[in-house]
């Protein structure tokens, strides 16, 4: 008692530190809790909204991208559902000690069945929001999926030039026009 009497000022600092730790650690706690229950901004009727304000989509359009997604959704979840079973299955395959390599070799051509199965439904779903959008909607959308399958601007430079030019690059391919040669790399 004769510690806490004479360093009462030491006492209080802590006391008033472990508080502050408390509390972060609860908002910390609560943050993270407020994350989880928020829905995925991709999934569900979410990715239908998102649709609709990128889009600009009318009433009409947004009940058939609607109609078109929950479509998509139910014909895709059991493809999903096969390709992370099977994905399963040839993963314990491959933990084993005696990996059956010929197992593993259908496993492999059945995930790669589901996948071709998996984008014939993605083909099938943009065709049916094509049809409901206009041209500028459907740049709009063919820029979303290039986003989605992540190859956005792939090979497409930040100028206008469309992709036109020559494959002069630095100059070395006029060079051998000009008639001097190019050093090999």
């Amino acid at each position: 008692m004769n510690f806490i009497n004479n360093n009462r000022t030491i006492f209080w600092i802590l006391i008033f530190l472990v508080l502050i730790n408390i509390t972060a650690l609860a908002t910390y706690f609560v943050y993270i809790r407020k994350q989880a229950s928020e829905p995925v901004p991709g999934s569900g009727f979410k990715h239908g909204i998102a649709l609709k304000q990128e889009l600009s989509l009318t009433p009409g359009q947004f009940l058939k991208v609607n109609e078109i997604n929950t479509s998509y959704k139910a014909s895709s979840e059991p493809i999903v559902t096969a390709i992370k079973e099977k994905k399963a299955i040839l993963l314990e395959e491959l933990t084993k000690n005696n990996t059956d390599t010929s197992l593993v070799a259908k496993l492999a051509d059945d995930v790669v069945i589901e996948q071709k199965n998996l984008q014939a439904a993605n083909i099938k779903q943009f065709l049916d929001l094509k049809k409901v959008c206009t041209p500028e909607q459907t740049q709009k959308l063919s820029q979303i999926y290039s986003e989605l399958y992540g190859c956005e601007n792939k090979g497409k430079g930040n100028g206008q030039g469309k992709g036109q030019g020559k494959g002069y690059r630095h100059r070395y391919g006029q060079q051998k026009n000009s008639g001097s040669e190019v050093p090999a790399n």
